[in-house]
């Protein structure tokens, strides 16, 4: 198996699209957010709510089948290396010196005259510590490692096939993952947290990180040959169909209720659409890309590298634009689209000036050092 560009590109596609996600959260409505603005858009909503349904499981199920040929072709040595060098390392930088900003600027709209010594004494708590857009690596970080402590059980078990035909095993991946998940939702709120880990999205979000180390043995799914095999067309149908009605839920029956306090029925289904959407959209990009993504270049190659930089350093700057701007008395689609084109131009012009060309920044960053 040689180098799979159109994952890395679709994985790269997956943080960037939370540029989008970011910006466009602060003019919807429906949604609570850090920093809002007066006028708010539904369609914006809705739009936030189809990338929120697919855009992390992706990632993570992307995330795992990497961990599993990387430790199957290079070992667990090597692997914990870079996790250490490229996960570990921005996570505490970004813990450290992103993840405030959010929750200062949040206090600032109750406080005016809040000082940003003052929040940061309380802020590096255990009561009042959170991770902000840091969650990711968090979680991806505690990932790896759980999968180094399991993976030998764990690709035995993949390795023993109880289905042959390629649509047994999505069922397969599919059915197993609905039920943890159902599990996981009866004993936890999705509020519930410790030291800022989510218990019930980290269960959710390994469930996916575990699908793509079966997807890598099974080879299934994000795997170019299959793909097709899966009619993508008719599954975009499917995809289209499930996120509407999934919007739709969590509006009505927004997770954060108890399982104990919510219709049964409707939040098993709820539980449902929110495991089946991810699969549904992942096997239709995955298609995507390996027809118009698939072929290695230099932009392709510098949006692989730059992605995780910029998407550490889009959030803060995302913020702190809505901060400033969010009574400003523009139409929202103008503000809208001008909060993408700063922020983009902002974090892609930092990571050109800065961190690409600074040894100690690329080392921060979890970049390769020359």
């Amino acid at each position: 198996m040689g180098r799979l560009i159109y994952l890395d590109n679709l994985r790269s596609f997956a943080l960037l699209l939370g540029i989008v996600f970011h910006s466009a959260i602060v003019y919807a409505s429906d949604i609570k957010y850090a920093i809002q603005t007066e006028e708010r858009s539904e369609i914006l909503s809705y739009f936030c709510y189809w990338i929120h349904s697919f855009r992390m499981p992706m990632f993570y199920m992307i995330s795992g089948f990497f961990s599993a040929m990387v430790i199957e072709k290079k070992g667990t040595s090597f692997y914990l290396d870079g996790r250490l060098r490229r996960v570990f390392i921005p996570t505490i930088f970004g813990l450290v010196f992103l993840a405030p900003i959010q929750y200062f600027l949040m206090e600032k709209l109750n406080s005016p005259n809040l000082s940003l010594l003052e929040f940061l004494t309380l802020f590096f708590t255990k009561d009042k510590f959170q991770h902000s857009h840091i969650w990711f690596l968090v979680d991806l970080f505690l990932f790896s490692m759980i999968y180094v402590l399991i993976q030998k059980p764990l690709n035995r078990f993949a390795n023993w096939k109880p289905f042959n035909a390629l649509h047994g095993k999505l069922f397969y991946l599919i059915g197993i993952s609905f039920f943890l998940v159902l599990l996981a939702h009866t004993q936890f709120g999705k509020g519930e947290s410790v030291y800022g880990i989510f218990k019930l999205t980290f269960v959710y979000q390994f469930v996916f990180f575990i699908v793509g180390v079966f997807c890598f043995f099974w080879k299934e799914i994000l795997f170019v040959i299959y793909v097709p095999k899966l009619k993508p067309y008719a599954i975009l149908v499917w995809a289209i169909l499930v996120s509407l009605l999934l919007m739709e839920l969590e509006i009505s029956d927004p997770l954060w209720i108890y399982f104990s306090y919510a219709n049964p029925m409707f939040r098993i289904f709820h539980i449902f659409l929110w495991v089946l959407s991810p699969f549904l959209w992942t096997v239709f990009f995955v298609f995507a890309f390996v027809q118009f993504g698939n072929e290695e270049g230099k932009m392709g190659t510098y949006i692989i590298e730059a992605s995780l930089p910029i998407y550490l350093l889009h959030h803060p700057i995302s913020l702190i634009y809505a901060y400033i701007m969010k009574d400003s008395p523009y139409p929202i689609w103008g503000k809208f689209l001008f909060h993408n084109l700063f922020v983009l131009a902002l974090s892609f012009l930092l990571y050109e000036i800065l961190i690409k060309r600074t040894r100690s920044l690329r080392f921060i960053f979890g970049l390769k050092v020359n």
